[in-house]
């Protein structure tokens, strides 16, 4: 039979000429940098800010040494790429499809370099390490890849030590998996720390590999596991197929246990896709299409029980729909009062000052009618007598704060206009002391402000992220400065929504984060990019025969990527896991490449395309 694959000879002589150092940043951007997790100590530069509520100087292990790789890395593969073009003469290569991706690199540096906060967007931010030389690598990566894996000697090659990187990585998981994290072990700890006696944030038993935290387990897992499946009806030997599926059920399995109810959610649709996809391959293949499904349950199952049913219980939680109340709606702190909106009703607080420096309280609702109160029975608290509003206030004269508290739903709040010389103007107190101002806040869409709940919490976080997008419409607020431009000093937001004493590091949704932080042109590039990445592989891989090595690996990747795409809707792009998926991704864009390019030539057998392809 006719395949798409060049002939024995060929091979070789693409072999020969293959360099092994060419490859190699491939290698280390799929299997080594994910791996890489080491002990940093910096300053935030985040005390600036009112809401911050950390330390000045924090402890990073598994993001900024694979920035610093990724970006020599990236470096790399520019002079690789014009040592292959210009040294050894190889003709270069390029696929319109690039462009909206070249778009959005271009984009975020003119972000970068327009931000308010430049030095976080080129130097990265606490809890991100994503700037905006790793978001311009993404384009090198998706390049290079695209560039160099045409061919199916250099693909075999790279799989090889991709399923090293990945052995390692599932030995690793496994380890948490079963309550015997090897990184909680002396040697462990020897080897990411100067110190032994690291304290744990996760749970014992809950899998994060070396990717910062269970949920990126989900993508990891998403962009990883197809490809194993595929890779099973790649070799007939028993042995092969037994080593891809046995990490295939260890990745399942540890997914299971990172308890990332989207990532369990998200594979499932992937497999099911590579499934129809790859229809014909499985039904061929029914006895271990059966002992999969069989695998697969099983896995969740047994790890379901192990932890006391809790997947079922996350999975029952995920997207509860029922609507919440808040009664406190907001707080604001004008110049010349304090403003409580509660239950739809508004009481205003004046505060002034006797001759003896006691605070004497002027309450009013929001029609300006008086409020009446009276003193508690402890001597020191008031009550207010109207049954709108059931708070107690105080005054409060400490060595370190003057000034009140309101008493909501025991909740206490703290404002003042006494700790600022000559500024009479009313402030709240946050955490670390800091005053800040607390303003109305803008309206998202009523669902998200009726359930800030939904999806884990997300909810609050999409509500106050989705008006950020008017404000930074052309060129976002710059690469890593989404914390800055999150209203983090909402506090009763963050207190409805139990993300109280938190900073909101990010909106746990990739698509929000390009819009807030390079501009909504720069996310429309982006999706550009991804759907004529989906259109291209469904119109080669829907009615594919899957006759050779290099149509399972790039349908494979396909389903992945889309995988990827849909998780990103609830989780952040990661320097962990995202430069994963853009080298699967322009893997994936050589693989197609190649495909329509020998059918072009007439060097495949043409009814292993369909005819839209035939034609272009």
């Amino acid at each position: 039979m006719a395949g798409y694959n060049v002939s024995n000879r060929n091979k070789k002589e693409e072999e020969k000429k293959f360099s092994f150092f060419l490859v190699l940043p491939a290698i280390a951007v799929l299997a080594i940098i994910p791996l890489i997790t080491y002990y940093y100590e910096y300053n935030t530069n985040l005390e600036q800010f009112e809401w911050y509520i950390g330390k000045a100087t924090v402890v990073d292990f598994f993001l900024h040494y694979k920035t610093v790789a990724l970006i020599i890395v990236s470096i790399y593969m520019v002079f690789a790429v014009v040592y292959m073009v210009l040294g050894e003469e190889r003709k270069f290569a390029w696929d319109n499809k690039l462009i909206p991706l070249l778009v959005y690199a271009v984009i975020s540096f003119i972000s970068a370099i327009a931000s308010k906060y430049p030095s976080f967007s080129f130097n990265g931010i606490y809890e991100q390490f994503e700037p905006v030389w790793i978001l311009i690598g993404y384009f090198i990566i998706v390049y290079y890849c695209f560039f160099i894996f045409q061919e199916e000697a250099v693909l075999r090659l790279t799989m090889k030590w991709f399923m090293a990187g990945i052995s390692v990585m599932a030995a690793l998981g496994l380890s948490q998996a079963f309550k015997h994290d090897f990184l909680r072990t002396k040697l462990g700890q020897k080897l990411i720390s100067p110190e032994t006696g690291l304290e744990f944030k996760f749970e014992i038993g809950r899998a994060y590999l070396t990717v910062y935290n269970p949920n990126y387990v989900g993508f990891y897992a998403t962009l990883i596991v197809p490809v194993l499946v595929a890779l099973i009806f790649t070799t007939k030997k028993i042995w092969g197929r037994i080593g891809y599926a046995f990490l295939a059920i260890s990745l399942v399995i540890i997914l299971f246990a990172s308890q990332s109810r989207a990532g369990v959610i998200t594979i499932i649709f992937s497999l099911l896709l590579m499934l129809l996809c790859m229809r014909k391959v499985f039904i061929k293949n029914w006895k271990i299409t059966l002992a999969a499904i069989a695998v697969f349950a099983t896995a969740f199952i047994g790890i379901n029980v192990f932890n006391q049913n809790i997947l079922l219980d996350r999975m029952k939680s995920m997207f509860s729909t029922t609507p919440e109340v808040h009664p406190l709606e907001s707080i604001v702190t004008n110049d010349d009062n304090v403003t409580i909106r509660y239950n739809g009703n508004t009481l205003v607080f004046k505060v002034e000052q006797d001759e003896y420096t006691n605070d004497v309280f002027n309450i009013e609702d929001g029609s300006g009618s008086p409020v009446n109160y009276h003193l508690s029975e402890d001597g020191i608290s008031y009550a207010i007598d109207d049954a709108r509003f059931p708070f107690t206030f105080a005054s409060i004269r400490a060595n370190d704060f003057h000034g009140f508290s309101v008493t909501i739903d025991g909740q206490p709040w703290y404002f003042s206009n006494l700790m600022k010389a000559n500024n009479k103007t009313y402030y709240a107190l946050g955490a670390n002391m800091a005053l800040m101002k607390l303003t109305e806040q803008e309206k998202s869409l009523d669902f998200l402000e009726n359930h800030y709940h939904f999806a884990n919490g997300r909810g609050y976080i999409w509500a106050r992220t989705l008006p950020l997008l008017k404000k930074y419409f052309f060129l976002g607020s710059g690469p890593e400065t989404f914390i800055i431009a999150f209203p983090n000093n909402d506090m009763v937001g963050l207190y409805n929504s139990w993300h109280q004493n938190e900073i909101v590091t990010k909106p746990h949704c990739m698509y929000l984060q390009i819009a807030v932080q390079t501009g909504v042109p720069s996310l429309i590039a982006m999706l550009l990019f991804f759907i004529f990445y989906i259109i291209n592989s469904f119109s080669i891989y829907w009615r594919n025969s899957y006759e050779g090595y290099l149509p399972k690996v790039g349908v494979a990747i396909f389903v992945s990527s889309v995988g990827y795409m849909i998780l990103a809707l609830t989780n952040d792009s990661c320097v962990a896991t995202s430069p994963i998926f853009f080298a699967l991704i322009g893997i994936g864009l050589g693989i197609n490449y190649r495909l329509k390019k020998d059918i072009k030539n007439g060097k495949a057998d043409k009814n292993i395309m369909p005819d839209s392809v035939k034609q272009e």
